[in-house]
């Protein structure tokens, strides 16, 4: 027992010192990856972390590269066939900026400027629908939201331009959105997160009734309403200006894919178990993922179950695998209990459960 003893020892010191591994190397330091280009040409569909990505390992550090660069007076404002430059000053690296000037036509009574629309920071033409679409709210809130009774026909589905009644909406001179219940989300310690709810069209108050009862008429559907679908006060509109900064003592989970696939992979959207109280949109995680604990006893075998890496150094006869960097995520949106985040990047297959902390 006692060489099963060293080897136990071995391995908890090599974890120990992956860690410190890992604590030393997610400081902010502004490395240029060896593979990174000396000029690149900016093109219609990049955004500004794909750009950034291609010079800096850690690519939310994206405004310290443009930091001492003058001509870049904006760093939101890249422009598609803008020219980039990387040199060095003074050691430190800086990007150049070289753009073509915007054709410019002159009338007696207009000038005409042609210029392209600045390059956004993340892909918003593909993470807008689940912003439009989808959001989570507390399941108790849910529940007690004004209700779609039905209309004078009968029928128990309803599209654009239908009338519908409806009752106790708190404002008549609101916009509101019919909303449905998706289902209730779980952590992996079986705590309730809320419910995920999709927007299922909008919805105007055509007239007012006695007891508490209003009309209302079915507007811009983007899927069929049904009886006792809920009504919701209509949101103002996502800012998709975010700031990136990078985690720094929040740790929490993915808990799974937005549409509850079984796998998760780059450019997925997940539901992570932070709320708007320990996160903000624009905060960049890294996802870390454990393997199964080691039991030594004759010899090495993998653990039936996982246990929580926060367990990492309660050694016995079984060896607990450090946490290892899979990838990275951006909270894109966050609410009372969770947050929707956008995979921006991953080098394996994700299913739910991995640990997020500071990239």
């Amino acid at each position: 027992m006692k060489n099963g003893s060293s080897i136990i020892k071995i391995v908890a010191l090599a974890a120990i010192v992956f860690m410190s591994t890992v604590c030393t190397a997610i400081a902010d330091v502004l490395n240029i990856k060896s593979d990174a280009p000396t000029t690149y040409v900016v093109k219609k569909g990049d955004t500004l972390w794909d750009i950034s990505n291609l010079f800096l390992d850690k690519p939310w550090l994206w405004p310290e590269l443009w930091r001492n660069n003058v001509q870049i007076e904006n760093p939101h404002l890249i422009y598609p066939g803008d020219l980039l430059k990387l040199r060095y000053e003074n050691g430190k690296p800086v990007l150049d900026l070289v753009r073509d000037k915007s054709s410019v036509t002159l009338t007696p009574e207009r000038r005409i400027v042609n210029k392209p629309a600045p390059i956004d920071l993340l892909p918003w033409d593909l993470i807008a629908p689940y912003i439009a679409n989808d959001s989570m709210m507390d399941s108790d809130d849910y529940h007690i939201l004004p209700t779609l009774l039905g209309d004078n026909t009968g029928s128990p589905r309803f599209a654009s331009k239908d009338y519908v009644l409806a009752h106790k909406l708190p404002r008549d001179d609101a916009a509101y959105q019919v909303v449905r219940k998706e289902r209730e989300v779980f952590d992996s310690k079986g705590k309730s997160l809320g419910v995920q709810v999709s927007h299922l069209s909008d919805a105007e108050i055509n007239t007012t009734l006695s007891g508490e009862r209003q009309i209302v008429r079915i507007m811009q559907s983007n899927r069929e309403a049904k009886q006792g679908d809920k009504l919701l006060e209509a949101q103002a509109p996502h800012q998709q200006d975010l700031a990136l900064v990078p985690a720094q003592r929040q740790v929490g989970e993915i808990v799974e894919n937005i549409n509850g696939n079984v796998l998760i992979g780059k450019q997925d959207m997940v539901i992570v178990n932070l709320g708007k109280r320990q996160v903000q949109a624009g905060t960049v995680f890294g996802i870390y993922q454990k393997g199964p604990d080691i039991e030594y006893q004759e010899k090495p075998s993998y653990a039936l179950t996982r246990t929580s890496m926060m367990d990492m150094f309660n050694f016995g006869d079984t060896v607990e695998q450090p946490a290892y960097k899979v990838g990275e995520l951006v909270i894109v949106r966050s609410f009372e209990h969770a947050s929707y985040a956008w995979v921006t990047k991953t080098n394996t297959h994700l299913q739910g459960g991995e640990i997020i902390g500071k990239p």
